[in-house]
């Protein structure tokens, strides 16, 4: 990814961005929000949806271990990973206290990535809840009060740059988004929420679906053939298979370790509550 920065390729290093994982062989990783494209290093994956419009009806990737969970309240042990990936979610949420303090929970390190805000100001997705932004190594975190937080700038956007835009985002991608790397050992994941009264909680407008899911194109089936080219040799696939997850779960409503396991569900010995696992 570094020499194509150097060369000034942007859109080509952004592309190679999953490659990329600040870890040793031997760390385990947890992805949040990981979708229908997790990146290779993750061990465990975590997603709340099957099939959600947040992704643009993008299917479910399960080729690992992954658990069914929101990331405001993830089912897992304090510091059960050494690496914690959230990839284009935290935007999503309208609790990111709750979110950003589950993920220095459960983890002691991680990487954080999201449009940045001055993206999301001028595009403004449905459902994503914040608008965000890094300046001097604190996330600045603004709640949008609807999907379109100001709609004169909107209005001028669109039009005068709306059809060039996305030219200027594949040509420099970094510029529009943030990319933030935390540790407990550096202070964790510095943020300010700057309006912290504001409420989130517009229903974001139906999409629909489309396309033929079940047939994809010619290109959508080379990516698909790619990426599983790169798994064979990126993915740890044998540790992956031998993961124990029970030892790191922990009970989101009481708060109690011990589950029985029936099927694709842990179910909370104590309070009964369960959590749905996909196996890959």
């Amino acid at each position: 990814m570094s020499f194509f920065l150097f060369l000034r390729l942007d859109s080509i290093a952004w592309s190679l961005r999953k490659l990329y994982c600040p870890v040793s062989k031997k760390d385990l990783v947890l992805e949040v929000g990981s979708g229908g494209s997790p990146y290779f290093r993750s061990n465990i994956l975590c997603d709340p949806f099957k099939n959600s419009q947040e992704r643009f009806f993008e299917k479910l990737v399960t080729d690992r271990i992954t658990v069914n969970a929101f990331g405001e309240s993830l089912p897992f042990k304090n510091k059960s990973f050494d690496f914690l990936i959230a990839s284009h979610v935290l935007e999503h949420t309208d609790r990111p206290e709750a979110f950003i303090e589950e993920m220095q929970r459960v983890s002691r390190a991680g990487y954080i990535e999201v449009p940045d805000a001055f993206f999301e100001r001028l595009t403004h997705y449905t459902f994503h809840k914040l608008e965000i932004y890094e300046k001097n190594g604190e996330l600045k975190i603004l709640k949008k009060k609807n999907f379109i937080h100001d709609n004169e700038v909107v209005g001028l956007f669109k039009n005068k740059a709306q059809e060039i835009f996305p030219k200027w985002v594949k040509k420099y991608p970094f510029n529009f988004h943030v990319r933030y790397y935390w540790s407990e050992n550096t202070g964790g994941i510095k943020y300010k929420i700057i309006n912290k009264n504001q409420k989130s909680i517009w229903t974001a407008p139906k999409l629909e679906e489309t396309g033929d899911l079940s047939r994809p194109d010619f290109l959508s089936k080379l990516k698909k053939y790619i990426l599983k080219s790169i798994n064979y040799f990126l993915l740890q696939s044998k540790r992956n298979k031998n993961i124990n997850l029970q030892p790191m779960l922990q009970c989101r409503s009481c708060k109690k370790k011990e589950f029985l396991k029936k099927k694709n569900f842990y179910i909370c010995r104590f309070c009964k509550e369960k959590i749905e696992i996909y196996n890959p």
